[in-house]
This record gives C-alpha cells, structure tokens and sequence, in this order.
C-alpha cells in the first residue's frame, strides 16, 4: 500500500512540475513577435504573405515608415501590391502620409493607373491638390505615365493646372511626351485662361501647328489672353508670318482664331525688325507704341494679308500711342497703294481708271481702260519743293480747304495718301510754281473733284 501511496504521490508531482514547467517557459499571451517596417516591406518584395498576415493581424501600426521615410501603404503601393494597400487601408493607415520626397499613396495610384485604388483614396484625400518636392501632383503622376483614364478621375478635382513645376515642367510638356492625344485634349479644356504661354503650352502650340491640328490651335489660343511667340522671342508669331511672308502659317493662325488686332510689343526683338522689307519701318516701329498687325502688313504692303485681317476684323481705325498712326498712313505714306484701297474701303483698279501725272512736261491726263479721256496742264512743285515721284492714292477731298502751312485756300482739294499735298485748284503758269502740290486750272480741278473717286491710283512720273 504504501508503495502504491508513494507511486501516486510521485505521479502527482510529476505531473504538476510538468504544469509549471510548461507554464514557465510558454509565451507571454501579450508579448507579440518584433519586426521592423523595413521587413515588412521586404516581406513584400519576397511575397512572404504570413510574415505580411502577421503583421496586421496583431494591429500593429499601419502608419510605421520604412527606410527613406517611407509609410507601408505608400510602399505597397509602389510594390502594386494593391491588396496589402486595401488591409493596411482597412487597418487604419493614413493616404496623406508621404515619404522624404513628398511621394504620397495617391500619387503611386495614379502613376500605376489603378484606378480602383484611386477611387478609395480620393474620399480620405485631404488635398487632392497636394504637391511633392518638385511640385507635381497625382495628375502629373497619371499625365507622364500616360493613364487616361487616371487623368479623367483627377482633372475635375485639381485646381490651377497651368502652374509649372519647380523645374519648370508643366502638364502640357508631360502630355505631349506621352503622345496622347487624348490626354492633351483633356487637359487643354480643363485649362483656364492664362495671360502668359509656358513652356509646355508653347510646346503644345507648335506640335499642333506641325501636324495641322487646328482644333488644338483653337484651344491653346482661345486659353490665352496673349497670342503665342516663338520660342525666346517677344514679337508674336502672327508678325512673324507677315514679316515673312508666310501666307500659310498667317492663315493657319487667323483660321485658328488668332486675334488680328495683335499688338507688337513696345520692344520688339532685333531679329524680327532685321527681316522687315521696308527700311522705313524698321526705323518707324521701334519710336512708336502700339503698332498692330494690321498696320504691319499695310506698310509692308501685303494686300493678301490686309484683307484677310479686314475680314477676320482688324480695327483699321485704330491709332498708335505716340504719333496716333493709322494703318491707312502707315500704307499710304510708304508708296503701298493697293492696301491703301483697301483700307479707304474704295477705289477703282488701276486698270480701269487712273491718274498720270508728267514732271517733265506738267501735264495730266485721266485714263481709263488704258485710253486717255481727258488732259489739262499743271504745275507742280518748284525747285526747293519739288514734287517727289511715285504712286500715290487719292485718300480725301476737301471742296474748301485751306493750308494749314502756307494760309491760303486750296479749292476742289484732293489729298495724296494722306501726305500734306494733293491735287487743288491754283495758279498754273508754263513752269513748275508750286510749294509741292498739283495745282490744276480751275475747270479741270472741278472736273476731276467731281468724278475721280476716292482711292483712284495717281502716278508721279
């Protein structure tokens, strides 16, 4: 008996050092296995999903940051391991968090395209708007790697989409690098009106003029206050055209809406005024303020171009700042008669009715249809005042004008493109007389006051 007792009571102690020795070196329930962020994400990166599981399942912080600052979901997501984004999501971990660059979760997802994800973050989004260190967004993000369908969720919901980037790069440039023409055409009507062109808008300018897109040219011009320079340049690139005579490109940009009472800038650059024809504008322009196309084009003498900006509504009676200059003068006083009909509105074609008028023999005779119909003497400008040769335009009439330099009345009065001479009614001795105008016997001055329009071709030879 006492032998069995002993028996049992061994067995029993047995058994309860076996309890408490279990007990002892068991884990404390509360005590949770240790690792780092940085091998969470290297359990991501091997796909060691129970070291993942682990990791959630005992709650611990969804927010911890792995090397370079970097938060786990952010990590996820740059891994595209959309799954363990939605459980750390689910887990509590925050979107507006990012890494030492500024790389935020929303800014992955829109680079990735996953437009599922970005559906999820963009309600937890506190500035969809939120920039990194060298100011793009998630839109730039989708832009440059080219999601559509990423652009189409983010536009509607970013401010100011014409700010450029630290480097200077803006969403026009990133667009147009991808080729995605649906992408720039997105972007195009979602800007708003910007008084100065950037880079990429400049850019976005010229691929579409390249390719003959006009209804991105339409856009681009219709979204900005100021027309487009080239590249480097102040001057506009409609002057450009018409200082280059090049009619394509001119009509390209009139079609697109470019506005054609453009202003020249009040310091146009060196090379612009180097390809201007005309001597006397590259004097002209730089003194005044305030020169338009129109008036480009008319000094220049450009018909095609004139009436073409006529047409698409150019102000012919807008005046320059300082010496109040209209295109009509600007025209008239460099010998341009064609544009000076045009712009007086009027005026028969040389062919079918103009004015000869001899120096050498001071005579005048009216042709029409290239017959003579009527000649009268004349005396024109003595020595000292000589009356200057070349192709003038009737531009007004005055029946009772009065000189304003010499005070003495001029009747039947008909200016010569808009100079301070014309053709009037005077004295007419066998010689030259005159202080530099026409006078004409007084019959003939009303006979040709009476039925030579306004804008009649007269040559001085």
């Amino acid at each position: 008996m006492r032998s069995l007792n002993s028996q049992a009571v061994f067995a029993s102690l047995f058994a309860l050092a076996v309890v408490v020795g279990v007990t002892g070196i068991a884990p404390d329930p509360s005590a949770r296995s240790s690792f780092s962020a940085d091998e969470f994400v290297q359990a991501m990166d091997a796909h060691r999903a129970s070291v993942i599981d682990l990791y959630i399942n005992e709650h611990r912080d969804p927010n911890a940051r792995a090397s370079h600052d970097r938060p786990l979901i952010l990590a996820a997501a740059l891994e595209q391991d959309w799954q363990t984004v939605q459980r750390l999501l689910a887990a509590g971990a925050s979107v507006d968090l990012g890494d030492e660059t500024g790389l935020k979760p929303l800014m992955a997802a829109a680079m990735y395209g996953n437009t599922d994800i970005i559906n999820q973050f963009i309600p937890l989004v506190t500035n969809i708007s939120a920039s990194d260190r060298t100011g793009r967004t998630a839109l730039h993000y989708a832009v440059a790697a080219g999601k559509a369908a990423a652009v189409e969720i983010l536009l509607p919901l970013v401010q100011d989409i014409g700010k450029p980037c630290a480097d200077g790069s803006d969403l026009f440039g990133m667009a147009l690098e991808t080729g995605n023409s649906k992408i720039v055409e997105s972007i195009l009507r979602r800007m708003p009106p910007q008084q100065q062109w950037t880079a990429g808008a400049r850019r976005a300018f010229e691929a579409a003029l390249a390719s003959g897109n006009k209804d991105q040219m339409r856009l681009l011009l219709s979204k900005h206050a100021s027309p487009p320079t080239p590249d480097g340049r102040s001057v506009p690139l409609l002057a450009y055209a018409i200082a280059s005579n090049d009619l394509s490109l001119f009509n390209m940009l009139l079609s697109c809406g470019a506005d054609p009472n453009t202003v020249l800038p009040d310091k146009c650059d060196k090379e612009f005024l180097a390809s201007l024809p005309s001597k006397s504008l590259q004097n002209y322009i730089p003194g005044d303020k305030g020169v338009t196309v129109l008036m480009l084009a008319a000094g220049i003498g450009q018909p095609d171009y004139v009436r073409a900006l006529l047409d698409a509504g150019a102000d012919r009676n807008r005046a320059t700042k300082r010496y109040k200059m209209l295109a009509l003068y600007l025209s008239a006083q460099n010998d341009q008669w064609r544009c000076t009909q045009l712009l007086l509105g009027s005026g028969p074609s040389p062919d079918k009715l103009h004015i000869e008028i001899s120096l050498s023999s001071q005579h005048v005779a009216v042709v029409k249809d290239g017959v003579p119909i009527f000649n009268t003497i004349c005396s024109t400008g003595r020595q000292g005042y000589s009356t200057r040769a070349g192709s003038y335009v009737i531009t007004d009439k005055d029946r009772s004008h009065r000189s304003t330099i010499y005070k003495v009345e001029m009747p039947y009065f008909m200016r010569l493109s808009c100079l301070d001479f014309g053709m009037h009614e005077g004295v007419v001795p066998n010689y030259p007389a005159s202080h530099g105008c026409i006078r004409l016997p007084s019959e003939a001055a009303r006979k040709l006051f009476a039925e030579i329009p306004v804008g009649t071709l007269v040559t001085v030879q």
